[in-house]
């Protein structure tokens, strides 16, 4: 049990450590605060669990207990549906990318936005008929629509041809970024025109169910996430898989 306790405490203060680090690094969200969440309760089940033996700190401690271990169940059942999903496309043959928008800075992409951009660049030099969708509208703190800078980074940084890149400027959200990018293809491409959408790997899996709520039956090709906040971007993913499922989205 000293032993269980001790793995308690490393585990909450890592997760809190995490958070701290991160916040520092990365714009503040919820994937950001939620391994602190995580481990403020586990620091204290570690050092207290030997105080609640019975009563109503007891009921507290296997609440807990109860709780983290089902957390646990479901991390490991959504992670495999999110690597399975990341890997399911690795040969891809559309007509047309849907890039899905990420936060920018101002009017720069940001490291998460860039490697998703990269990987849409590697496909359309190397099918060089194919056609490009960046989708995302303006959120706070954005002087530009992510759709603007995306279309800015693949013609200057990456060399694409500006008539190959349609820009979908008006999505607030995932359902939205598919339902609208989906009407420019086909107004470009007539309506049998094949798709595909690009966006970071622990995204595929949602994406692609919410894509097909949105009538697209497109395979998801995975960009590379950021190493550093790897963690904190798999749990909120966890969160909005739950949510998403709860709402009946996906």
């Amino acid at each position: 049990m000293k032993l269980f306790r001790i793995v308690c405490i490393v585990i909450g203060i890592l997760l809190v450590l995490d958070t701290i680090l991160v916040s520092m690094l990365s714009n503040f969200n919820l994937g950001v605060i939620l391994p602190a969440i995580l481990g403020v309760p586990l620091i204290l089940l570690g050092v207290f669990m030997h105080h609640m033996n019975g009563g109503f700190w007891g009921v507290v401690k296997w609440f807990l207990l109860a709780c983290y271990a089902l957390g646990i169940v479901f991390l490991i059942v959504t992670g495999v549906l999110m690597g399975t999903a990341a890997k399911r496309a690795d040969k891809v043959d559309a007509d047309a990318l849907i890039v899905l928008g990420a936060a920018v800075h101002g009017d720069r992409v940001t490291w998460v936005l860039s490697n998703r951009l990269d990987t849409a660049a590697d496909y359309l030099t190397a099918h060089p008929d194919a056609v490009c969708v960046v989708s995302g509208g303006q959120g706070d703190g954005e002087s530009v629509t992510e759709a603007s800078a995306m279309q800015k980074y693949l013609v200057e940084r990456k060399g694409i041809d500006s008539s190959r890149i349609l820009e979908e400027d008006r999505a607030e959200n995932t359902r939205e970024n598919f339902a609208f990018s989906k009407a420019m293809i086909e107004e470009r491409l007539g309506a049998d025109a094949k798709i595909a959408f690009v966006t970071t790997d622990f995204h595929v899996f949602r994406a692609g169910r919410v894509a097909k709520k949105a009538g697209i039956d497109a395979p998801g090709i995975a960009a590379p996430d950021v190493w550093y906040i790897r963690i904190n971007n798999f749990l909120r993913e966890c969160v909005g898989i739950a949510v998403y499922g709860l709402r009946g989205d996906i």
